[in-house]
């Protein structure tokens, strides 16, 4: 194992030979963002251990206590595109995307377990697992509107599918999403107490894979941390406010919606915080977020994949994308310049040409 690298790989002795494959994304610095290298290696592991008979398990967790996965590297990004290289961000989406496919469509058992932040590119990687596992300190959100992008990584086809509009909120706002809220809406589907990580890798080695099917054999050694954690389960803002929410969405246009986001009133801290970051993040990237998750609701996964690559490439390049990472990451003086002051004055023409693919062929055709 290469302890320099910024993702290690190690399979782990099960009985009778069988090995559990273990990812742990290890740039804790960097609370786990994803660069290029991480994605490449990801890519190909993904596909080593898929062809692997001897493995029959993959479970992806995140080094140090705060992060499984922050996101992707968007600061590189960002340089990419003042350093005159606009192929970069082609490159990075299509390789982060063609991971989560293949974790999406993983004919074994898949277990993410989603300690602390996920965020954006964390979500795409947790997602598409068998085995979604939220913790005590699990903080989810999809806030790409804060820094000029929207949810891509599948988020789209993904959020397009929570009930009551639930999906349209958590694109529009960033809202931040405890484990507890994370199980209501369907992004994660286990909970289980931090401190048991270990004890869930070790009972996946001491279990009997020969017994029954290897997700069925997951399920059983996960059932058994799952109702020791049950206590410990926080509470849900999500459930609390779900009508409320699905009121707010209800609305005949985007502009609407915002309306009625900026018109809440409320003295509830989490809806405060939902309704600030909506307000000062990008129109235009609410703009793209709003039609992208009514296109997606009607796509496959694979179509969903291919119109976020052209969608992400036109957003990072000719969008808000490379104004949102400075204001927010770089300078951090949270005061983004946007292309538009609000969602009724961005240009339709420009929006079009964001949803027009850059290529004669999309460089995901082959998913």
């Amino acid at each position: 194992m290469n302890m320099a690298a910024d993702v290690l790989f190690s399979e782990l002795n099960a009985r009778d030979n069988n090995k559990i494959g273990l990812i742990t994304l290890n740039a804790e610095k960097a609370l786990n963002a994803l660069n290029q290298s991480m994605i490449d290696l990801l890519l190909q592991q993904f596909s080593d251990w898929r062809d692997n008979d001897d493995v029959v398990a993959v479970f992806m967790q995140g080094s140090g206590e705060k992060a499984f996965c922050a996101g992707g590297d968007v600061r590189a990004l960002r340089q990419a595109v003042i350093d005159g290289k606009p192929e970069v961000p082609g490159h990075f989406f299509a390789t982060e995307y063609r991971v989560d496919y293949m974790i999406h469509t993983y004919p074994k058992p898949v277990i993410c377990w989603g300690n602390g932040i996920v965020m954006g590119g964390g979500i795409g990687l947790m997602a598409g697992a068998d085995f979604r596992i939220v913790t005590d300190t699990s903080m989810l959100a999809m806030p790409e509107i804060s820094i000029g992008l929207y949810p891509d990584v599948a988020g789209s086809w993904i959020l397009s599918h929570l009930p009551a509009r639930l999906g349209l909120f958590m694109a529009l706002t960033g809202c931040r999403l405890n484990a507890a809220d994370a199980i209501y809406v369907g992004l994660a589907n286990r909970f289980i107490d931090h401190a048991f990580c270990d004890n869930v890798l070790e009972s996946l080695q001491q279990a009997d894979w020969s017994a029954s099917e290897a997700h069925a054999v997951v399920y059983s050694v996960l059932q058994k941390y799952r109702e020791k954690s049950a206590g410990w389960l926080p509470y849900s803002k999500v459930r609390e406010h779900r009508d409320l929410i699905a009121g707010l969405m209800d609305q005949p246009s985007l502009a609407d919606v915002m309306s009625a986001i900026d018109s809440l009133e409320t003295d509830d801290d989490w809806l405060l915080a939902a309704r600030k970051t909506a307000l000062h993040g990008s129109p235009l990237s609410a703009a793209i977020g709003y039609r992208q998750l009514q296109r997606a609701r009607h796509m496959s996964l694979k179509e969903a994949l291919q119109s976020e690559l052209a969608l992400s490439v036109n957003t990072v390049l000719k969008g808000d994308f490379c104004e949102g990472v400075r204001s927010r990451l770089v300078d951090k003086d949270k005061n983004p310049q946007w292309k538009f002051n609000a969602v009724d004055q961005v240009d339709e023409q420009l929006l079009n040409d964001l949803f027009s693919s850059p290529w004669p062929e999309n460089p995901l055709h082959d998913l």
